[in-house]
This record gives C-alpha cells, sequence and structure tokens, in this order.
C-alpha cells in the first residue's frame, strides 16, 4: 500500500507538471499568434499606404489570420491580390 500511494502521488505531481506546460504552451501560442496579428497588420497599413487615406482603413476590411503562412512569415503577396 505505502508503494501505490507513493506511484498516486507520482502520477499526481507527474500530472501538474504536464498541465503547467501546457498552460505555458497556451500561453507561448497566444502570443505568437498575437505577434503574427501585429506583423500582417503592419505589413498591410505599409501596403495600403499609397493605396488609402488612412493605411488602418485596410486592416480594419481585411481578415488578418489568413495572411500567416504555415511557417509563420507574413504573406504579402496574398494581401496585395
Amino acid at each position: 500500500e505505502p508503494l501505490a500511494q507513493k506511484a498516486r502521488e507520482a502520477e499526481e505531481a507527474q500530472k501538474s507538471e504536464a498541465e503547467r506546460l501546457t498552460g505555458q504552451l497556451t500561453a507561448a501560442e497566444e502570443r505568437i499568434a498575437a505577434f503574427q496579428q501585429r506583423a500582417v497588420r503592419a505589413e498591410v497599413r505599409a501596403l495600403a499606404a499609397n493605396e488609402f487615406a488612412d493605411p488602418e482603413d485596410a486592416a480594419a476590411f481585411l481578415s488578418l489570420d489568413g495572411y500567416v503562412s504555415d511557417d509563420g512569415e507574413v504573406d504579402a503577396e496574398q494581401i496585395r491580390a
């Protein structure tokens, strides 16, 4: 029985560590998504500077999520299209 108790305690400790790491991963993914949104917004403003009186208007009309490639890069060609 003491061995079983130690096994349960070890399992709980590992769960807590896994949960902690999952939380850290989620937070990191949220930060990455926020940085990607800012990068896309900046690229949209830069490309719209010659076309719009207020380049912020261009970003307001686009779904910014669709302009990040699978490798995390901003797809300027797709923004231009």
